[in-house]
């Protein structure tokens, strides 16, 4: 039910209700650019900016005989098929048929678009039930303090997402040069794993983290209130209005492929346009187009284990994204839950798993799926750490949580 997008299965309906990012700006960046393939919810399109500036996407195959538009030329407010010189402007409207009459009517499938925060967004459902574009804060903010990067992972969309809001895999995949330290390692986990909430939202849900504070473990604790807003919004670093942010999307290129989003941005002033290469090392692995170009599982990721003996490393994947990676496309292309052991620490996950399934649910009977209300607060929606008294409450945390925590 959650993990298979494509036509006529229920997610696959449902995810077209929403905006989806569908490429970068920057894959289209100038007028009269080369058109870009994009493979979105198992549909193979292509995306062009004409002279005007204007953003098309469209079935990348040619309504007149099907040749590839790839392929087409990008020219005065529309794009030309090589094979018989058809030629489809932004909206699909077929303007030009050579060797055909001038009377005849063709519109080619074309899908409606937004530029927002330096990624073209799409709309796939029905028109008349297009939503309005939520206004997320890390669209809003100047374009100098805002990074947006794209990595492509070959597993399933769900899979990846879950790897977000997995609170423990940080202690141990990301953190584990500290557990090498400790000769107890289960120990030293459980010690370390912290206390785990989430709670129903208008949007999806939030989930709390609390752990003692390393500067004062018995008076003071250290709390995060995390977002997931309905479909692949994971909200992971920074909080509230202003201070640096990250947030995680995961859009389905089918159902067995997906497009990792990566946004750095500060409300408050520029951010580097290498801050994401700290998480992403876009420069060691990544091409410009966020494929793998080293490290895949037919090579084992170049995992360095004369690095892990030697404790220089914990993983010997040499850090993210290469390690979710591997640990992600390691499960399989859409991994059989039905053989999963769930434990405590999987709260998040299973909350996940379930307001998807609300969602879902909701539309398949009929009803707007979560999150398309117009009301949403978007621009104010992110992630909240403290360091509080351990008497405090997290919901007494101050006016900085938002009315739908409260």
């Amino acid at each position: 039910m959650l993990t298979r997008v494509g036509r006529n299965t229920p997610m696959g309906e449902m995810l077209r209700r929403y905006w989806i990012p569908a490429c970068l700006s920057s894959d289209v960046a100038e007028a009269d650019c080369d058109p870009f393939r994009v493979r979105l919810l198992g549909e193979d399109l292509v995306a062009f900016r004409d002279d005007k500036g204007r953003v098309g996407l469209m079935e990348e195959h040619c309504p007149h005989r099907g040749a590839s538009l790839f392929f087409g030329r990008n020219e005065q407010g529309g794009l030309r098929c090589l094979y018989h010189g058809w030629k489809m402007d932004v909206d699909g409207n077929v303007v030009d048929t050579p060797c055909e009459p001038a009377t005849l009517r063709v519109r080619h499938a074309a899908y409606p678009v937004v530029e927002q925060g330096d990624v073209i967004w799409a709309y796939m459902g029905p028109r008349d039930k297009m939503p309005t574009f939520p206004n997320f804060q890390w669209t809003q903010v100047p374009k100098e303090n805002r990074v947006v990067r794209k990595v492509y992972e070959e597993c399933n969309w769900v899979q990846a997402l879950e790897g977000s809001v997995d609170i423990p895999h940080f202690i141990t995949l990301h953190s584990g040069r500290d557990i090498m330290q400790y000769p107890d390692e289960q120990r030293h986990l459980r010690e370390a794993a912290p206390h785990q909430e989430a709670h129903d939202t208008r949007y999806g849900f939030c989930y709390i983290a609390t752990w003692p504070a390393k500067e004062d473990p018995e008076r003071l604790k250290s709390v995060q209130i995390k977002t997931f807003a309905v479909p692949f919004h994971s909200y992971i670093t920074g909080g509230g209005e202003t201070g640096h942010a990250g947030v995680h999307l995961f859009v389905p290129s089918d159902d067995e492929n997906n497009w990792y989003y990566e946004i750095r941005y500060d409300s408050s002033k520029p951010v580097s346009p290498h801050e994401p290469d700290r998480y992403l090392d876009i420069g060691v692995d990544l091409d410009s187009m966020g494929r793998k170009i080293k490290r895949s599982l037919a090579n084992n990721y170049l995992q360095d284990r004369a690095a892990m003996r030697a404790k220089r490393s914990f993983s010997g994947l040499d850090g993210r994204p290469h390690e979710d990676i591997a640990m992600l496309e390691s499960m399989g292309s859409i991994y059989d839950r039905s053989k999963e052991h769930l434990g405590l620490a999987d709260l998040v996950i299973t909350k996940m798993r379930r307001r998807l399934l609300d969602s879902l649910d909701i539309f398949m009977e009929g009803g707007d799926p979560l999150g398309l209300d117009a009301s949403i607060p978007y621009d104010r929606i992110g992630v909240l750490s403290k360091t509080v008294p351990v008497e405090t409450r997290w919901q007494d945390m101050g006016a900085e949580i938002g009315e739908d925590l409260r």
